[in-house]
């Protein structure tokens, strides 16, 4: 799969002005986007059709890592990165999950993309 526009990439933070930098960061280089203001709306939607999640770890409600736990316990395949400024609140029993991805913040553009490109299985380039 390569990037482009047929790639569709959820975004969830809680915070509007982070939704929408990263969509537009995400549309800048020919990128699917579509962002949710908290788990439960992504989960409300049909999780499948995304490439890849984006998501805050620190959100009211459910966590990104609860996200994550429910998307497994659905057996949604997709890939979850967990986008953090406290990645020591990751437990490491996460760390080694294959379906989380964790990008610590502050995360340029450059990182977002080789993430997203990694958890996608694409070459960095």
């Amino acid at each position: 799969m390569s990037l482009d526009e047929n790639t569709l990439i959820a975004i969830v933070d809680d915070d509007e002005l982070v939704r929408t930098s990263l969509a537009g960061l995400l549309r800048s280089f020919g990128i699917g986007a579509e962002v949710f203001s908290s788990a439960g709306d992504l989960l409300a939607t049909d999780p499948d059709r995304f490439d890849c999640v984006v998501s805050d770890l620190q959100m009211p409600g459910m966590t990104g890592l609860d996200l994550r736990r429910v998307l497994s316990e659905r057996d949604k395949a997709v890939p979850v990165i967990i986008v953090t400024a406290y990645p020591e609140r990751v437990p490491n029993v996460f760390r080694s999950d294959d379906g989380l991805h964790l990008l610590e913040k502050p995360a340029d553009s450059s990182q977002l993309i080789a993430c997203i490109e990694t958890v996608l299985g694409q070459p960095k380039g």
